[in-house]
């Protein structure tokens, strides 16, 4: 009888003959939820960044240390690979109900342009009309129902503004920056068109933003008893995402003077604009996903906190040993751990409104090549 890791590596094989260009992939069941990995074949590295309603996950595979490019994974298996013509990096960040997904890719190292790709195959490339840089610059983060987009692009010098644009390829640029140290960070968009992120006061001090497709806006930070930057506030508040109703999901740091101690968790924000407060077994993973290089568009590009319609939210966080986890914690405050079985630093990037959370893991037996997986929470 063939081992686990044999009929694994037997599957992945059949997938790479294969004349379909296939996921391996295997599915584990436990007693409350299942879960579901997969790659795509002859990568150096599967990351899934986004899941829909529908089951189709978009994302990002290494085919080398410099070239990465999209998939797109359907509900019954099947994988599509694609990349933007002449780019070295091609990066899915957001897929909607369509199958309309949006992201970046790079010509030039280090230079984020914006494109969409519709659900039937057609890809078109953008940046903000209006802030034309040499080359241009955006980074796209979300797409919503509608076919509006929300991103990133860098005006002036260091600093980032945020823009939307909508299906009919309009756009609309905002910042609460100023000038090159005080950047305006997009993270989320939700059904009705708000955009949520931060902006910089000045290192290490930040606030976040809720921004309506009628221009008005508002900040706030998480208020906290003896915490930082003003009015009681915390050193830093980062939203990192919104649902449909409004809920904003985010994590927060504060330090007290000297900064002798700090604390620091995760906030969910009502719509009314009451705050609960949540700590994950660890340390919430707020850093640059593991495949990323760490430069500039590291800090634009999120899915460290992802919510659902029923306030479910899903992150990452490391131990005291340092090992990192993915965890889940309900509407009612329960916050659960997790690793795919045989699994190790998870990464736990989206959330659909099903429940179902997907992310990317380390095999104990591979721990070079990350894998993709969905957690299935049991009907």
């Amino acid at each position: 009888m063939c081992s686990w890791k044999i009929r694994h590596c037997l599957l992945a094989t059949l997938c790479m003959i294969s004349s379909l260009f296939c996921a391996a992939q295997v599915s584990v069941i436990s007693s409350e939820v299942s879960y579901l990995s997969f790659e795509v074949p002859g990568a150096l590295g599967t990351y899934p960044m986004s899941i829909n309603d529908s089951m189709a996950v978009t994302g990002y595979y290494s085919v080398s240390s410099t070239d990465t490019r999209g998939f797109l994974r359907e509900a019954d298996g099947t994988i599509i690979t694609f990349d933007v013509l002449g780019g070295l990096w091609t990066e899915p960040e957001s897929i909607n109900a369509a199958g309309d997904i949006t992201g970046f890719y790079e010509v030039v190292a280090g230079v984020p342009q914006g494109f969409v790709r519709y659900s039937n195959g057609r890809i078109v490339t953008f940046d903000p009309i209006g802030f034309r840089l040499n080359p241009p610059e955006a980074q796209p983060v979300s797409v919503n129902d509608f076919g509006v987009i929300a991103g990133n692009y860098p005006f002036p010098l260091s600093a980032t503004d945020g823009f939307t644009r909508s299906a009919a390829g309009e756009f609309t640029s905002f910042g609460f920056g100023d000038g090159g140290d005080y950047e305006s960070v997009v993270t989320g968009l939700n059904a009705s068109g708000t955009v949520v992120g931060f902006y910089s006061l000045g290192f290490p001090s930040f606030a976040s933003f809720i921004w309506q497709p009628d221009g008005f806006s508002s900040q706030f930070f998480v208020p906290l008893s003896g915490g930082g930057a003003e009015d009681g506030g915390s050193e830093a508040t980062i939203a990192e995402g919104i649902n449909a109703h409004g809920d904003i999901v985010g994590w927060y740091t504060a330090c007290t003077n000297p900064c002798a101690t700090t604390s620091t968790g995760g906030f969910v924000r009502s719509p009314q604009g009451s705050f609960t407060l949540f700590t994950p077994p660890g340390t919430i993973v707020a850093l640059p996903r593991m495949g990323y290089p760490v430069n500039a568009e590291s800090s634009l590009a999120p899915h460290r906190l992802s919510i659902n319609q029923a306030e479910t939210i899903t992150g990452s966080y490391t131990d005291a040993e340092g090992a990192q986890h993915g965890f889940v914690r309900n509407p009612y405050g329960t916050i659960t751990s997790f690793d795919p079985p045989r699994g190790e630093r998870t990464t736990a990037t989206s959330i659909n409104d099903n429940g179902v959370i997907a992310g990317s893991y380390f095999y104990d037996w591979n721990t070079q090549i990350p894998q993709g997986f969905l957690r299935i929470p049991k009907p």
